[in-house]
């Protein structure tokens, strides 16, 4: 009985480690893009090694690529490629070149990859199944300017700050910071948070800004910006930006500023007013006098 039994369990045994060595003859032995990074518009080569692990040839291999609902396309090429036959304990490679679409947004994607291939004697085998990892991603291309408007020394002016996202991914987590300096004081808060600006967008962060009336008339105001990319790679970027300012009086005789007639108009009533007083006066004293002659 134990005999029969030992029997039955190698031979089990046996025939396990004889269907994994079949079931495992073809092995995806390793998957290398190159680059694995791309921006969109580009190509990346997919390379596929192979190896035959099995005790005799294997014939007719076949590599598919799934490009169905990524922001892929094949670059002068199919998404399949065939090898004739792998001998045993030899390995060879499915070459593949694909191009990540124009419009693509950033992030890593998943590629199904088959492998689907035949022993020696012709019969299919199981199917071998993996993924191929290829991170689309654009470099932001971020600028910074002054808005127009005026600026006056001696008071407090609003300073708006214009943010473009010119890159073809979209942006997030942005702050602007604007530094301090001698030539003015910052009123408002130093660090103001935007969010997001979507690829070929724009915002705004105003300061409130009083710039001293012995500044010179072109002030550089240092910028700050800090974001992360759509793969949460995190940015710092300086900017430099030139302010011009003006005194009242400049503004005025450079047509910037209209002349205030505020003045002119105050002292127009008040003359106007005395007038009337001594006009007043005099109708009284007149009447008077006639009142006593009578």
């Amino acid at each position: 009985m134990n005999h029969k039994f030992l029997i039955t369990l190698g031979t089990l045994i046996f025939l396990s480690l004889a269907f994994i060595s079949l079931s495992s003859a073809l092995t995806i032995s390793s998957i290398s893009t190159f680059p694995s990074e791309i921006a969109p518009g580009e190509t990346s080569s997919i390379s596929i090694g192979l190896e035959n692990e099995a005790e005799e040839t294997i014939k007719d291999v076949s590599v598919t690529l799934d490009l169905t609902g990524l922001p892929f396309v094949p670059y002068e090429d199919s998404t399949e490629e065939s090898i004739d036959e792998i001998k045993e304990d030899k390995t060879k490679h499915a070459e593949f070149e694909i191009k990540a679409l124009n419009d693509a947004e950033s992030g890593t994607y998943k590629i199904p990859l088959k492998v689907s291939y035949y022993d020696g004697d012709g019969a299919k085998k199981p199917d071998k199944s993996s993924l191929v990892s290829v991170t689309i991603s654009s470099k932001p291309i971020v600028s910074a300017s002054l808005e127009d408007g005026l600026l006056l020394k001696g008071q407090e002016n609003a300073v708006a700050i214009k943010i473009v996202n010119k890159g073809l991914s979209n942006i997030k987590f942005l702050e602007v910071e604007i530094q301090s300096s001698t030539k003015y004081t910052i009123l408002s808060q130093k660090n103001i948070y935007i969010g997001d600006i979507d690829s070929n967008d724009f915002d705004t962060a105003e300061f409130k800004i009083f710039f001293k009336e012995n500044s010179l008339s072109t002030i550089s105001l240092p910028v700050k910006v800090i974001y992360k990319d759509a793969l949460n790679k995190e940015y710092t970027e300086e900017f430099s930006l030139e302010a011009r300012v003006y005194t009242k009086e400049q503004a005025i005789s450079l047509g910037l500023l209209k002349k205030s007639n505020t003045t002119t108009y105050v002292i127009v009533v008040i003359i106007l007013i005395v007038i009337y007083i001594i006009y007043r006066k005099i109708k009284k004293r007149r009447k008077m006098k006639k009142m006593e002659e009578k």
